[in-house]
């Protein structure tokens, strides 16, 4: 569907050799019921750049539909951070598939926030194909009212002497409801490989739902895997003392919120 239909198209292209200060911004709007673009981003041997993908939309009352495609290719010891801001209004159904495919010594820095939408499906795809290539992946995902997001990271270790790291942290409020599914897979040929993975939810409602499927599909005994998951509610006892300091209870939680979401966020400039 979306090859056949995408009607937006963007290129960036790091040159070889340089690094670039600034941020690349992408600033994308979903002025109309449906858009399907895609973006492809080739970052040439020891090239180092940041890009920052925004998307929002007009608010309206008829539902939405958004399809974005993401193709990264990072060169030999390159550098690339890609973030992804998503603040798409409560009536857009938006599905997004991103695809990395990293050589020797290079690093991909995937950063997702998701705030909007009335149902995600997020999909993220990290290929570590060259030897001493490397990921990292931090996700933010804040839902409320009956939001729904479908969360799925994979890491593939095709090369030795791969690491990769995934951390997703969620918050959900009144009848949000998440699905979080990670997969580190380690090819049988590829030794002194490192891969973890971590999921943490806190519930701010009783009718709140999170599903966690951590997963490591290991092929050979050389390697470093480990995975964990936690899903609680926030601590009485944090809420207790903040409020004894004359924080009402909703600011009480909201800063609790933002200290749980703080290590993520501070990566964004």
């Amino acid at each position: 569907l979306h090859a056949a239909f995408f009607n937006n198209g963007i290129l960036i292209k790091i040159p070889e050799n340089r690094e670039i200060s600034k941020p690349i911004i992408i600033k994308s709007e979903l002025n109309s019921q449906a858009k399907l673009y895609h973006i492809l981003v080739i970052a040439e041997k020891n090239s180092k750049a940041v890009i920052i993908d925004a998307s929002s939309s007009m608010k309206n009352k008829n539902g939405s539909f958004r399809s974005q495609v993401a193709e990264v290719i990072v060169r030999e010891n390159a550098y690339l951070e890609y973030i992804s801001l998503q603040n798409l209004s409560k009536v857009v159904y938006n599905f997004c598939k991103r695809n990395a495919q990293v050589e020797q010594n290079g690093f991909i820095y995937w950063i997702d926030c998701n705030i909007g939408s009335k149902l995600t499906q997020n999909v993220t795809m990290t290929n570590l194909n060259g030897s001493g290539a490397g990921s990292k992946s931090s996700g933010i995902v804040f839902g409320d009212e009956t939001q729904c997001f479908d969360i799925n990271s994979e890491t593939i270790h095709i090369a030795s002497k791969t690491v990769s790291n995934m951390l997703t942290r969620v918050v959900l409020n009144d009848k949000a409801k998440t699905v979080y599914r990670g997969l580190v897979k380690i090819n049988p040929y590829a030794i002194n490989c490192e891969g973890y993975q971590k999921d943490d939810t806190i519930l701010l409602s009783d009718d709140a739902r999170a599903d966690v499927v951590p997963n490591l599909e290991i092929k050979n005994n050389d390697v470093k895997c480990s995975h964990g998951a936690t899903i609680s509610q926030i601590d009485e006892d944090k809420l207790f003392y903040m409020m004894s300091r004359g924080l009402d209870d909703k600011t009480a939680k909201k800063a609790i919120v933002e200290g749980f979401f703080y290590p993520i966020i501070i990566k964004i400039e």
